[in-house]
């Protein structure tokens, strides 16, 4: 009988094993190694989800309550039922590393220290169905119900999971769900156990207690000896919204590619309640401040109250920056004035429909420039342009509109002054070609991840280091993927490690907020740890105790988020365990940096250019040739006292575009690449465009035809027509064969959306027709319009008619001459001796009037009508 039942069991292991979908079943008992569950369960699918609602206490201080309550709600995500649902928290050990706040979300076999009871949740949850639960846990081992305890006795950040076994059908007892988050402990509430172990300071002969901070009423008090010195950057950028090739200085409509920005700036909108958000911490404006940048104020709108500002932010406020990009501020501002939606981003000369967001555009606008006159303003590199691409290109003008104007823009905009001299890359790591493209722009000072800076001497805990020419701030990247990681739009930096990339579709709003709450935390709570006797060092790539905080570019936390971590922040200044830094401080500051290091590539994620870039050799020399096109076509405009527009705002937009197309993917994954790819060649192939319609839009007018000159220095008559918005200086080159020259005109100005006569001096040789091409060029080389050829004649006849005449000149003077000479000397001319000599009639009529010559050919029969009539003046 024993022999069939032990069959029996293995048998039933082994089809366990075998069921497709299925895993082994959950252990009661905790599991105190690093295997966790078996291959089979880490490959299995999920039959339910759990939706974590609310942990409280969000984040342990003395004054919590000294249990932790979880509250949600499991999901039947599969296709079959699933009965005796059971559940229980499961907790790890504390994290030892920031990159631990994201690999102990990610490892698919956690280690569990400790777990509590599964209690019965549901006989039977049906496919679709859901069920709500709520199951509390002492803090402490040996302080809840029947001894049971979470064993918390030190402050730290805890990895939590609740834990969700059942039997879906056809299946046997397995773990069907699970919901992983992170509890920081920032002090411990007092514990009648802990409260044991006490060791009075005064009457201590042995040592120090076993708990630091521990005291008599058995709380455990936060380690204030060393505050983390805070400083939040809170970003306000979107993805480049504006269509590529349309010109600037309001001379062509403003295009969008989509009315995605009108809803992220409308109620409810991404980057509203980012800007709401951070108006609790300063304050928001008067409703009627609040308006268009024309005319009368809009009414009111009653689904948004404005947000008061919490108090006790000020320590906050003053920890936390505005980075803006750019990009944003003058895509809002130019929708603000008006625009059109394009109906095909790729043409910039396709059709357009009135885009309607121009008023909800004025009145973000305008509440973003009363936060920004609050509190301190950074700006970000211009429509997040990668470094390494900036440097590939190799356009210092480029690089300067993308690494140093930012300031600039933002300023002009907001009416602010912002801070100079730092650049916070989107990425959040460069190479060397990057760190030279900002050494190009003169910015000395950047803010860099952790893992992309490897110290080449003594560890600085204030995470600054002197970098080659550079002084580096750096940040933590796992708390920055904790930060991507929450809101309506989660999502995994491009710079996260494999081993730290957490599968958020697994995991729900409040889990996920939970987990960012204590990434914030942690560099507060966890106080560096000095470095092993061996040399070897486990924090890398660990800050220390600077908690810089730089959330992700894009990112979309709800109101909800934002309150938690407002709250987290004011929780940590509040209780002493952080300080406020200001940005303008810290910059200052980085100029004194001792501590040297060098760049890297963070482990895990592959070269940094490779990453951040997705520039083809081909896309770098289109984007070479745009740009060049466009100064060049810029120095040659001028500015117009009946145009608002300047050279500058007029061709800035198309090397504006070229950065957008160069932008850093906010996101992993080939998908992204492949998608920043494509809308690059848009850009390129757009600007392109425009840049080929402005050569096209000067132009020589052409006569068609033969033309003939009136002379030899006739001028050659040409109209040049300007169809652009400004005056453009131009030069007229021909090219003829000999026998006719053309003057240079030198430079001429060819007035805005008018025409211009020209006189072409010319000097013709022969009198043969002749082809003469004629081409039109800026000052600055760029050419304009078609070619045209003329066949012009003239009514010279050249050098042999010239010769023919010198010859006939000096004959006919040297027969002159004879004949003189002769005459001179009284002789007769031998030209004349071939001549008859005169008879008596000839000699008589020689001597003879007119009358009587009349009477005497008269008289020799010659007819009387060849001989003139009388004149009366004759004798």
């Amino acid at each position: 009988m024993q022999v069939v039942i032990a069959l029996a069991a293995v048998l039933g292991v082994v089809a366990l094993l075998l069921l497709p979908g299925v895993a082994a079943p959950a252990s009661a008992v905790p599991e105190t190694s690093a295997t966790g569950a078996s291959p089979a369960q880490q490959s299995s699918p999920r039959f339910a989800r759990i939706v974590i609602d609310s942990m409280s206490p969000s984040i342990v201080t003395t004054t919590s309550r000294p249990v932790v309550t979880v509250s949600g709600r499991v999901d039947n995500i599969g296709d079959r039922s699933i009965s005796n649902l059971s559940i229980r928290l499961e907790r790890g050990d504390a994290v030892g590393s920031a990159s631990g706040l994201r690999t102990q979300l990610a490892d698919d076999d956690p280690a569990v220290a400790v777990a509590g009871p599964f209690e019965a949740l549901s006989e039977s949850l049906a496919p679709g169905e859901s069920v709500g639960f709520r199951m509390s846990m002492a803090l402490s081992a040996g302080s809840g119900p029947d001894g049971q305890g979470l064993g918390i006795s030190a402050t730290g950040v805890y990895p939590m999971q609740v834990n969700v076994n059942g039997t879906p059908d056809y299946g046997n007892p397995a773990q069907v769900a699970g919901s992983r988050m992170l509890l920081p402990v920032l002090s411990l509430p007092p514990d009648e156990i802990r409260a044991r172990d006490y060791v009075d300071p005064t009457a201590d002969e042995t040592g120090s207690p076993s708990v630091p901070g521990l005291g008599p009423d058995g709380s455990v008090s936060a380690d204030l000896a060393s505050p983390a010195r805070m400083t939040m950057l809170w970003p306000m950028a979107a993805p480049p919204q504006l269509a590529p090739g349309v010109l600037g200085g309001s001379t062509e409509p403003v295009r969008l590619i989509n009315e995605d920005m009108a809803r992220s700036l409308d109620t409810g909108g991404r980057l509203n309640e980012l800007l709401k958000a951070l108006q609790k911490v300063v304050g928001a404006p008067p409703r009627e401040q609040s308006g268009p940048p024309s005319s009368e104020p809009p009414a009111e709108s009653p689904a948004e109250p404005a947000p008061v500002a919490v108090p006790g932010s000020e320590k906050l406020a003053e920890s936390m920056c505005l980075a803006i990009d750019p990009d944003l501020v003058v895509t809002v501002r130019a929708m603000s004035l008006g625009y059109e939606v394009s109906t095909n981003p790729a043409d910039p000369t396709s059709a357009a429909r009135p885009g309607n967001g121009s008023e909800i555009a004025g009145r973000w606008l305008d509440d973003l420039r009363w936060t920004a006159s609050r509190m301190c303003v950074v700006a970000l590199p211009f429509a997040q342009a990668d470094l390494t691409s900036l440097a590939r290109i190799g356009n210092t003008g480029l690089t300067e509109a993308a690494l140093r104007k930012p300031a600039d823009i933002v300023d002009a905009i907001l009416g602010v002054r912002s801070v100079r001299g730092l650049s916070v890359p989107a990425l959040g790591a460069i190479d060397d070609a990057g760190a030279d493209a900002l050494a190009e722009a003169a910015v000395t000072s950047t803010a860099l991840a952790s893992n992309s800076v490897v110290p080449t001497g003594r560890r600085d805990d204030t995470g600054r280091y002197r970098v080659g020419r550079l002084t580096a701030q750096t940040f933590d990247a796992p708390i920055t993927a904790s930060l991507a990681a929450i809101g309506t739009a989660p999502s995994t930096p491009a710079l996260t490690p494999e081993s730290q990339q957490v599968d958020l579709t697994d995991e729900s709003t409040g889990s996920r907020r939970q987990s960012a709450i204590a990434a914030l935390a942690y560099p507060a709570i966890a106080a560096p740890q000095p470095d092993p006797a061996d040399g070897s060092n486990p924090r890398i790539p660990v800050a220390g105790r600077s908690a810089f905080v730089v959330p992700p570019t894009y990112w979309s936390p709800t109101v909800a988020d934002s309150d938690a971590l407002f709250a987290t922040a004011r929780l940590l200044l509040e209780s002493g365990a952080a300080t406020p830094t200001r940005l303008p401080s810290l910059v200052q500051e980085l100029n004194s940096a001792g501590a040297t290091g060098r760049l890297t590539n963070p482990p895990g994620v592959g070269p940094v250019g490779r990453v951040g870039s997705v520039l083809t050799s081909q896309a770098t020399a289109a984007i070479r040739r745009n740009v060049e096109d466009s100064w060049q076509f810029e120095g040659a405009l001028v500015r117009s006292a009946d145009v608002a527009a300047t050279p500058e705002r007029y061709m800035s937009p198309l090397r504006e575009d070229q950065l957008r197309a160069i932008r850093s993917p906010d996101v992993e994954g080939s998908a992204v690449y492949t998608h920043l790819r494509r809308l690059q060649e848009e850009r390129i192939d757009a600007v392109a465009s425009t840049l080929h319609r402005l050569g096209q839009s000067v132009t020589i007018l052409d006569p068609g035809g033969r033309y003939t000159l009136a002379s030899e220095r006739s001028p050659v008559l040409l109209a040049v027509r300007n169809d652009l918005a400004l005056p453009v200086r131009a030069r007229l080159t021909t090219s003829a064969p000999e026998g006719i020259e053309i003057g240079d005109l030198g430079v001429i100005e060819i007035p805005a959306r008018g025409t211009r006569q020209i006189q072409l001096p010319t000097r013709g040789e022969t009198s043969e027709a002749i082809t003469i091409d004629i081409r039109l060029a800026t000052v600055t080389g760029v050419p304009l319009g078609q070619p045209i050829t003329l066949q012009v004649h003239t009514n010279a006849y050249g050098k042999p008619l010239f010769y023919i005449t010198i010859v006939a000149g000096v004959a006919l003077v040297l027969l002159t001459a004879r004949r003189l000479w002769h005459r001179f000397r009284g002789q007769p001319d031998p030209a004349d001796a071939d001549r008859p000599e005169p008879d008596e009639l000839e000699r008589m009529l020689a001597g003879s009037g007119y009358q009587e010559r009349r009477r005497t050919l008269q008289g020799e029969g010659r007819p009387p009508g060849d001989e003139p009539e009388d004149h009366p003046h004759d004798p």
